[in-house]
């Protein structure tokens, strides 16, 4: 598991990830993002609503789409968590128990963290416009990752300092 203390656009993240992304769909959880108006077209389906006072918002998406979106210049992304599933796995937003969260999570911050969603193979937080965290059971995409970005830690050494 990775740390980078950098923020970057999220189009640089997948870029990274040569293409690996398309191999997923995505779940798109706690987010604080800018967007255009159409940016729902890009969805397979999502749900948005105010309950009491909480904030529930969750985006399923396709790699394919994902990385359209993230071509898009006026989208912008300051936190979120980006879960990746297989593409033979369905998530039915509306049962989802416990939605992958960033905002005030200490369970990034332990030994060992886990990647939140139990059918997630990859976990990609955004982490208030200050790091990145990405979470893999995918050697390879992780790889490419660190392969890229210079300045990167292991998350469990990182939480020992």
């Amino acid at each position: 598991y990775t740390v980078l203390d950098d923020f970057l656009e999220l189009k640089e993240i997948l870029n990274s990830f040569k293409g690996l992304e398309k191999n997923y769909n995505w779940l798109l959880t706690d987010l604080d993002w800018s967007y255009p108006e159409n940016y729902l077209d890009y969805f397979e389906e999502y749900r948005e609503s105010e309950e009491s006072g909480t904030s529930l918002n969750n985006y399923w998406i396709t790699g394919e789409n994902l990385t359209k979106l993230a071509e898009n210049k006026d989208v912008y992304f300051i936190l979120g968590v980006f879960s990746a599933f297989e593409k033979n796995e369905k998530i039915d937003l509306n049962e989802i128990k416990e939605e992958p969260y960033a905002d005030g999570n200490p369970n990034f911050w332990i030994d060992n963290p886990e990647i939140q969603h139990p059918k997630a193979v990859v976990e990609l937080v955004l982490w208030d416009s200050s790091s990145i965290l990405l979470l893999s059971k995918d050697n390879v995409l992780s790889n490419k990752f660190r392969n890229t970005f210079e300045g990167w830690k292991d998350l469990n050494e990182y939480n020992q300092e």
